[in-house]
């Protein structure tokens, strides 16, 4: 796969945004003031002021987009009293990328996207000690990654309930024996794998279970026809390295972007 392949770039923002559209549409009837529109060919979140939910994706993956309808895309956050946030793919459109140099924005973050073709011929063996979970098991799912990410976001049960949701839009996993100590989720669009919600717990660290809810997944997605699978890491992180190890290569690094308003 190429890095310079803008083809397989639309085809993973799509898929993600897809993603996040799933997960905000169940959210919309739990969360109060929960929204979501489609812009320029991605999705805008809106879960809540702060919420890691609350972004922008996709956006400027189908062609040129005109100055009014950015302004419309930071009026849908401003007008709900959150800062206007854009996970910006580099190979957007060059309109998107001369619009947020114009304005106040900042880089908060960088995301790599790593992607892995899946062979129609691979063979996935089992995963001891991995559990592909039912919805009645989304809260517990819910609280073992939120204690996951603890040391980035407070676990808070708004929290738990918000990741319960994302599982209920997704397919989840839960690893560990006798107690589930890590878990994983994955979602299907035209054909593409989205892997997310990576955590494990601190003490189940360096132990193996992300890679076997990795290699989980790949046998789930090639079991469903699926032909590509993608995740987003953190540069540099074990994440990064585990993902590498199971075959997936980097394609894109995605800049996460901010532009604050003043509230009257």
């Amino acid at each position: 796969m190429s890095s310079a392949d803008r083809v397989l770039a639309a085809r993973l923002e799509a898929a993600e945004s897809a993603n996040v559209a799933a997960i905000a549409r169940l959210a919309a009837a739990s969360i109060a003031d929960a929204a979501f529109e489609d812009f320029g060919g991605g999705v805008a979140v809106f879960a809540g002021a702060g919420s890691p939910m609350t972004h922008a994706l996709g956006i400027g993956m189908r062609g040129p987009i005109q100055q009014r309808d950015m302004e419309r895309l930071e009026a849908f956050f401003r007008d709900r009293g959150s800062a206007c946030l854009i996970d910006l793919c580099p190979l957007a459109d060059p309109s998107v990328i001369a619009f947020v140099q114009s304005r106040p924005y900042r880089i908060l973050e960088f995301n790599n996207v790593l992607a892995r073709p899946i062979q129609p011929d691979e063979d996935f063996a089992p995963t001891p000690g991995v559990t592909r979970i039912a919805e009645p098991d989304a809260p517990l799912w819910a609280r073992v990654i939120s204690q996951g990410f603890a040391e980035h976001m407070p676990v808070t049960e708004e929290t738990i309930s918000l990741m319960a949701t994302a599982c209920r839009a997704s397919q989840c996993w839960l690893a560990g024996e006798p107690h589930s100590v890590a878990g994983a989720a994955m979602s299907v669009h035209d054909n593409t794998a989205v892997f997310s919600g990576d955590a494990s717990l601190l003490e189940a660290r360096a132990k193996g279970w992300q890679t076997a809810l990795i290699r989980a997944r790949l046998a789930a997605a090639h079991a469903q026809g699926c032909d590509l699978a993608m995740a987003s890491v953190l540069p540099g992180s074990t994440s990064h390295r585990n993902y590498e190890r199971a075959g997936f290569q980097f394609i894109y690094m995605r800049v996460n972007l901010v532009r604050e308003f003043e509230q009257n």
